[in-house]
This record gives C-alpha cells, structure tokens and sequence, in this order.
C-alpha cells in the first residue's frame, strides 16, 4: 500500500522527523516565490518544509508548504494541475526580527537564540512554531492548525493558534491575547482529542483549561451549559427547482453541553414559500407579515420574509436533531438560507453565531447574527 494514500486523523509535524517532498512533489524555491510574489518579484525565498496531505473533498492530495523570507513566513498550499503548480491559499506572517528563538517554560517567556544541544524540528519556523493537521468532525480531510509567535504591546512576545479549513479560517487565537493565562505563560499550548476530534488550550493549566469544537462553520469554546448545534446534513427532494416545492431535511447534532431549551431558527430572506412537513411538535412557521421580535428594535415587526422556529427541549450532548418543512424558490436556486441558534444562560440570551465569531454571517430581519447555511444542492457531512 502506498503509503502517502493513507489518511490520519492527526499528523502532528512539529515531531522531529524529515517531512520534506521532492521537487517533483512539492514546488522549488523559485516556483514558490513566483506564485507568492510574483515572477518579477525579486523576494528571496526558502522552504522550510513540505508535506503532502489532503485537505479537502477530493480524493487528489495537495501539498502544504512552509517558507521563510527576510521579514516574514508563508504557510500555503498548492494542487498540480495540469502539469503545473498552483497555488491554493496561503497565509502569511511578518516579524521585524526573525531568528531562532525557544519558549523557556521556567520563566514564562519567549528568548532569543537556541538551546544548546539540541536541533530544531522539522518543518517549524520562528514565527510558525508548530503545525498540526487534524481532521475536524464529520470531515475525511484535514484541516491546518499553526502556532504562531507574535509581537505585540504590551505584553510583546506571545503564541496564539489559528486553524484554517480549506484555506477558511475558522480558529482565530488573537481572541484569547487578553486572555489572563496567555499574559501569565505569554503562550496558548494547544493540544488535539483525536477521539473527539476537538482541541484543548491551556491543558497544563486546570483553572484554564478549555476544549473548542467545530460547529461546521468555526471553532467555538465548549462552554457549561451551553449547547453548540452543529450542521451535519442538508437534503432536498426533488433537486431545487424554481416555483417548484421540495422536502428539505437539515439535520444538526449538539456538539456542546446538555441544555433544558434551545431555540434553532432558520431565515429565507430570498422570495419563496414555505410550510410545514406536517405536523411537528415544537416548529413553527412566521409568514411574511406575522409579528416577530426585533432585537436591535426591542419590539415586535412584520416580518420581511418568512422564517422556521424550532423549540428544542432536553437536548442532550451528541444527540441530533432533525428538521423537515418544504419550500418552493421562486429567485434563485439553491436559495439562501440563514441559520441561528439561541439559548438563555442564566438571565443572558445568547445566540450562536455572535459578536466574537469569525465565520460568514449575516444579519438576519431580528437583528440577529445568521450562519450561512451550505448553498450545495444537497451536502452531506459524516458525523464520527
């Protein structure tokens, strides 16, 4: 069996092992820096480090390359095609003061220079410290996790994570820099839960210590109390057609905690028609014009466009849920459509996607953030 055929669900590359391709796998020196600056670009370039993997649907493998230049690192990936190399996504990083550089956990700091006896491990670079692959719940393919040093005042040197799904962002660690642990150990360690497919911050730290889980759409702490749904499949029966009427099932699973009663909300801001599968306990349908409450208003409006109300009551961790209703397109197919959750804490609604999240939203008619629903005719994620 080839070997690089073979998917993992974690590929930790910061182990000291020699993760590098050859040329006829990866892009030379002088092919990546034409892709990331250009072919009169006159930016000097040198890979640290290649390794192929997958990291998306497709059965082809891409390739995950590490550079570094005079003032910054590049974290890209490429796909051959054609013959040729092309560039899929990068991200990069700068620094007026790239060296060698090592965490001394006794001090809690960050220090120039390196630690006698001892080698740098494979495919890390100053800034980009550490790269985890990892596959996300419900996913076949890996996704891309750094650890990256950055310098910022007050606090200067610190590590923070951030993840990236096909060349999306979905973790976002500068969030956590006033984080009170972060300025003690000026660094977010991170560790990942092969069996749930989730990563842990601060797991040397007990009073700190917090899992993140992947709701389909981002990283979102796994709070007390507070349930995640997470999108898990989407299907349509007879494919979208305009003026035409399918059965629309969605099913979600909660990835968080145990709650007494979530509200799961799902908004069609494009003209069409909707209605219930029959009869469903707890789901209801506002029609254009019925009141709804406006958060930003503080008041009950007309709705602009119609809209599915669910009421789940006891929802368990790992559980799913499943919805049905029907609905007829008339402007565009697949249509639009926004997805939110909302719970109460205490005396506090909260609603899931908010303030702090990182993915695409949208405003939905009550002044609520909204989940862009996947716009595949019909899409389908594994649930592990």
């Amino acid at each position: 069996m080839n070997p690089m055929k073979l998917r993992t669900s974690v590929l930790i590359l910061a182990l000291a092992v020699t993760w590098t391709c050859s040329s006829k796998e990866a892009p030379n020196e002088t092919e990546l820096g034409e892709m990331l600056y250009g072919a009169k670009s006159d930016v000097p370039v040198r890979i640290l480090g290649s390794k192929q993997i997958n990291l998306d649907e497709s059965p082809d493998l891409e390739v995950v390359v590490l550079s570094q230049s005079a003032k910054s690192e590049v974290i890209s990936s490429f796909k051959r095609l054609g013959g040729k190399w092309e560039l899929l996504w990068k991200e990069e990083f700068f620094s007026e003061k790239i060296g060698p550089n090592y965490y001394d956990p006794n001090g809690n700091r960050w220090v120039s220079g390196k630690v006698s006896g001892t080698e740098k491990v494979s495919l890390s670079g100053d800034l980009i410290r550490r790269i985890v692959l990892a596959e996300l719940p419900g996913d076949s393919f890996n996704s891309i996790f750094l650890e990256v040093l950055v310098d910022e005042p007050p606090l200067g040197q610190f590590s923070i994570p951030l993840g990236y799904r096909k060349g999306r962002k979905i973790w976002d660690g500068f969030q956590l820099k006033e984080h009170q642990e972060l300025v003690r150990t000026k660094r977010v360690d991170f560790e990942y839960i092969p069996k749930e497919k989730s990563f842990r911050i601060f797991n040397k730290s007990p009073n700190y210590s917090q899992e993140f889980v992947f709701n389909s759409w981002e990283m979102i702490p796994n709070l007390p109390m507070q349930p995640i749904p997470s999108f898990l499949s989407i299907e349509v029966e007879p494919d979208w057609e305009i003026g035409k009427e399918s059965l629309v099932t969605i099913q979600l699973k909660n990835r968080g905690n145990f709650v007494s009663l979530t509200y799961l909300t799902f908004s069609f801001p494009e003209k069409g028609s909707l209605r219930l599968a029959g009869e469903t306990q707890g789901v209801r349908v506002y029609k254009k014009g019925d009141e709804v409450f406006n958060k930003q208003k503080s008041k009950r409006i007309p709705a602009e466009y119609p809209l599915l109300e669910v009421t789940k009551e006891g929802w368990a961790s790992q559980f799913r849920y499943g919805v049905k209703f029907y609905y007829t397109p008339m402007d565009s197919i697949p249509p639009k459509i926004l997805f939110r959750s909302t719970y109460k804490f205490y005396q506090d609604v909260v609603s899931i996607p908010n303030q702090f999240s990182i993915s695409n939203f949208e405003l939905d008619q009550q002044g609520f953030f909204s989940y862009i629903l996947p716009s595949t005719r019909t899409e389908k994620i594994k649930s592990p």
